[in-house]
C-alpha cells in the first residue's frame, strides 16, 4: 500500500480549491445576471422548486454514499447564491 503524505494531499486539495473557486466566481457572475432579472421583473430570490430540483440533479450525479454530501455542498452554494441575490435586489432599490 503507498505511504500518504499529508503535505501532497494538502497540495492536491489546494488544487481542486483552486478549480473549486475559479468555477465559483463564473457562478457567481451569472447569478449577478439572474439577480438583475428577477429584479426587473418583481421576482422573488427564493425559488424553492428550483432551488430543490438543483440540488437533487446534483446528488444523483455523486455515488450514493456521496449524495448527501453533495447535496448539503449545493444547499451552501444555494444560500450563497441568494444572499448575493438579494443583496444585489436591496442595493440596487436603495439607490432608486
Amino acid at each position: 500500500m503507498e505511504q500518504l503524505d499529508l503535505n501532497e494531499l494538502r497540495g492536491r486539495i489546494d488544487e481542486v480549491d483552486s478549480q473549486l473557486t475559479a468555477l465559483f466566481l463564473q457562478r457567481m457572475e451569472i447569478v449577478e445576471q439572474v439577480a438583475r432579472y428577477k429584479l426587473e421583473r418583481g421576482m422573488q430570490v427564493l425559488q424553492p422548486e428550483r432551488e430543490q430540483a438543483v440540488i437533487d440533479r446534483a446528488a444523483a450525479r455523486a455515488p450514493e454514499a456521496m449524495q448527501g454530501y453533495t447535496g448539503d455542498f449545493f444547499r451552501a452554494v444555494m444560500a450563497v447564491s441568494r444572499a448575493m441575490q438579494q443583496e444585489i435586489i436591496d442595493r440596487s432599490k436603495a439607490d432608486k
